[in-house]
């Protein structure tokens, strides 16, 4: 089927329906169009969390360095040239 986005009202209906029991499994997972092991694993982060979508990391995209590690870095390479960047990157 492929990765879809799949809405959070649609999630909150099979899970519903499941937890009614209004509708048997197969019939909820024909009517939703997802698979089994999606419903499964939607099921699983509304029980853990109570919420139907994963919360959105705060830590997306590329860090960036900011002027005054930008200076401490630049003070560290004058001091210490032989250092590899991995030794640099410990000590930020």
């Amino acid at each position: 089927m492929g990765n879809r986005k799949i809405s959070a009202d649609l999630k909150f209906a099979a899970i519903r329906l499941h937890e009614q029991g209004i509708l048997r499994l197969s019939e909820i997972l024909n009517c939703v169009g997802f698979s089994r092991m999606t419903f499964y694993r939607i099921k699983k982060l509304y029980n853990d969390t109570g919420n139907i979508v994963k919360p959105r990391s705060q830590y997306t995209g590329r860090p960036h360095i900011n002027l005054k590690d930008l200076h401490y870095l630049l003070e560290l390479i004058h001091h210490h040239p032989d250092w590899f960047l991995d030794e640099l990157t410990t000590l930020m």
